[in-house]
Order: structure tokens, then sequence, then C-alpha cells
């Protein structure tokens, strides 16, 4: 009897522990090297021009960071993967922008124009 009991609740309990056991926490930045593009030859009648302004294609040797970034109004992250250059061009952009919202804000209601009345 406590022999079927025990076979009985035996795949519930390994069901249990496997929910338990919690994912490696991802990291913020994986590097990663990227091999070049396949080219693909499609009928010229069919194919459409793409856009690749703005595009660059890193060559096999080139190392390749790629990070989550956070999208407002959802819950899924956006992976972008770019060049270490790349990255420390987009990392001052965005702090520039964020600098010049910070003191946009800072700005309001200091100055002549809060004296204007």
């Amino acid at each position: 009897m406590k022999r079927g009991i025990i076979l009985a609740f035996a795949p519930l309990l390994v069901a249990l522990v496997a929910a338990c056991q919690t994912a490696p926490a991802p990291t913020e930045a994986a590097t990663l090297t990227v091999a070049a593009p396949a080219v693909v030859e499609a009928d010229a009648a069919d194919a459409e021009p793409a856009s690749t302004e703005g595009v660059e294609v890193a060559s096999t040797d080139v190392d390749v960071i790629c990070r989550s970034i956070k999208v407002t109004g959802s819950r899924f992250a956006k992976r972008e993967c770019k060049t270490p250059d790349a990255w420390k061009q987009f990392d001052a952009y965005t702090n520039q922008n964020a600098r010049e919202a910070t003191d946009k804000i800072q700005r309001v209601g200091t100055g002549s124009a809060a004296n204007a009345n």
C-alpha cells in the first residue's frame, strides 16, 4: 500500500523539483563572432532592392557585442548586436540626449522667462 502511494507521487515530486530549478541569469552583454552572411541570388525581376543605407556588415573576425534593450510599452526586450565602436557611439548619443533632457527640465521655471509677469 505504502509503495503504491510512493510510486503514485514520485512523478509529481520529480516535476515539482524540476520546476523549482532556476535558469541561469542572463548576462547584459554577450560577445560573439559573426560569420559573413551568405549571398543568395534571385531573379532580378522578382527581387526588390534592399535598402542598405546605414547598414554595415561586420567581417568574420570582428567581435560583436549583443545587448538586451528595454522597449517602452513592451514586456519583451529587443536584442541589438553592434561592434564595440558602434556601442561607444550609441552610448555617447544616448548619454547626450539624457543630459540635454535633464538640463531642459532643470531650466524650466528659472531665468528671465519665470520673471516675465
